[in-house]
């Protein structure tokens, strides 16, 4: 008995040597993991882009602002108009607001002196990271005012521009819809051409006179109507169920998803072309399509709290734009030069992930 366990440990160990797959699921995986989770979850944002409305007439105003403008946490854009200081934020080049009316100091005299403080609700980490912030900062002000004997009644009071009713489930769910035709498209994708290879039915191709550029385009049509219709019951049962707003073009919200559901299934016949087995294409397509869609994209972390470099992989990554795309095409609206750099961005990714398949199967077919 003992024999025929040793007999068996030794096969195993050979058959272990002969799958790469699996090294790289023991130990390179691990890696990845380790140094993603260390590196990409921050709960820290430094600093934070703010435009303080102020018409600095007063002592207490001018200790406010000059709170926010002396330290680092804070990258401030001075405004006398509220119209101005709105337009940077509904733009995205501020995630928060802070507005001292003009009428403060005759408020602080009667005691019914209010401050604002918009964030961008778009961003709920990043809204409520800001928003926790400016409450210190302010705290810092007022604690000066209490050494000059110079408090007043002031009450601050703080509201989600793009996200009135306040719903985590507004905010996330943009993003949620592309990490979710990521993980779809990149799967369908990754056994395009692998299967094939497992099936043992590339020899058929091979004997047929289609070109490499014929059969993975065929494939990507068939799978790619299909992504289309999942993509469809998607927007559609999420919208129903959870009712979020879309302030934007909704053509071009669909086009621009559309685009990136091609982009996501062309990326995974580009790994099935590759890897040429199922089961390592599957690996493969969650380590380098969903996860880092999950984890570096800004999708659940803001990017601007990480490392240089992981922030610099996230800047990279094709969904990073998409995701925000959506949420401006759904919550905040405009910005359309952003969004028309995404839908081209996603068009040229899409183009070279496909003519990289392209290349690597004409090469196969050739052998």
């Amino acid at each position: 008995m003992l024999d025929y366990l040793w007999i068996l440990i030794k096969k195993e160990y050979l058959q272990l040597l002969k799958d790469k797959s699996m090294f790289v699921l023991a130990f390179v995986l691990p890696v990845m993991l380790v140094i993603i989770y260390g590196s990409a979850i921050r709960m820290d944002i430094k600093p934070v882009k703010i435009a303080i409305c102020s018409y600095n007439t007063s002592k207490v105003e001018r200790t406010i602002v000059n709170e926010f403008v002396g330290s680092d946490y804070y990258e401030v854009t001075q405004t006398y108009d509220f119209d101005s200081a709105q337009k940077l934020l509904n733009d995205g080049d501020v995630v928060a607001l802070l507005y001292l009316p003009k009428n403060l100091s005759n408020e602080l005299d009667n005691k019914t002196a209010k401050i604002m403080i918009y964030v961008n609700g778009a961003q709920a980490q990043l809204a409520s990271l800001s928003y926790s912030y400016i409450s210190n900062t302010l705290n810092l002000a007022l604690n000066k005012l209490i050494d000059t004997k110079d408090l007043p009644y002031l009450q601050i009071e703080a509201r989600n521009w793009f996200n009135e009713s306040n719903q985590s489930v507004w905010f996330i769910m943009p993003g949620q819809y592309v990490s979710i035709m990521t993980l779809m498209c990149i799967f369908m994708g990754s056994f395009l051409i692998a299967r094939e290879y497992d099936r043992q039915t590339i020899e058929t191709l091979i004997t047929t006179k289609a070109s490499a550029f014929c059969v993975v385009l065929a494939k990507i049509i068939v799978y790619y109507l299909l992504a289309l219709w999942s993509m469809a019951v998607i927007l559609i049962l999420g919208q129903l169920i959870y009712d979020i707003p879309i302030r934007g073009n909704i053509l071009i919200l669909i086009i621009s998803l559309g685009v990136y559901a091609l982009e996501m299934l062309c990326l995974g016949s580009l790994i099935s072309a590759k890897l040429k087995s199922q089961f390592i294409c599957v690996q493969m397509a969650v380590i380098i399509g969903f996860l880092p869609t999950v984890m570096l994209s800004g999708l659940i972390f803001d990017l601007r709290a990480v490392e240089f470099f992981i922030r610099l992989i996230g800047q990279i990554l094709p969904s990073t734009y998409e995701i925000k795309a959506m949420r401006i095409c759904m919550l905040s609206g405009g910005q359309y030069a952003y969004v028309i750099f995404n839908l081209g961005l996603q068009i040229l990714f899409t183009v070279g992930f496909f003519s990289l398949a392209v290349k690597q199967v004409k090469k196969d077919l050739r052998k």
